[in-house]
């Protein structure tokens, strides 16, 4: 008879509450069905962090949602993981995005400088400055390099 672990129970539940198969998650995780089945069945007790991660950022919630062991003070994931479960779904789909940086940093100094009128104004041009070269090496990647406006006299 097989042992189910807490973040199997835990995992199933939320797979079947999306009325996902197997196969959804699989896709949706990057990780095998096989894997997830054994997770979900408590053959695989304990997988790792990284694994963890993928089904978190596939269901779209905190990874201490799935399993309790990660709500550690020293894990900087579970901070960031109870920071980013106040926030919608989707704005925490977004926001576990590399291009969301920009406006993750933007938001820090926008805090930190509440009170201070030069430093709003200064993250503001740090950020607008951050998105315009974010923007550029797009461009430049794909071979589109943006050209410098011409006048004519």
């Amino acid at each position: 008879m097989e042992q189910t672990s807490k973040l199997g129970k835990k995992l199933r539940e939320m797979r079947l509450q999306k009325k996902w198969t197997l196969n959804e998650l699989s896709q949706r995780a990057e990780l095998s069905i096989s894997h997830i089945s054994s997770l979900e069945r408590g053959t695989r007790n304990k997988p790792s962090m990284a694994v963890v991660r993928k089904l978190a950022n596939a269901l779209q919630v905190p990874i201490h949602h799935l399993d309790e062991t990660y709500l550690g003070d020293q894990d900087l994931y579970s901070e960031a993981d109870l920071i980013l479960s106040r926030f919608a779904p989707d704005t925490q789909a977004f926001l576990i995005q590399e291009e969301s940086i920009p406006y993750v940093l933007f938001a820090k100094q926008l805090y930190d400088a509440r009170n201070n009128e030069r430093g709003i104004i200064k993250a503001l041009h740090e950020f607008l400055e951050a998105i315009h070269n974010a923007g550029q090496a797009k461009l430049e990647s794909a071979g589109l390099e943006q050209k410098e406006p011409t006048t004519s006299a």
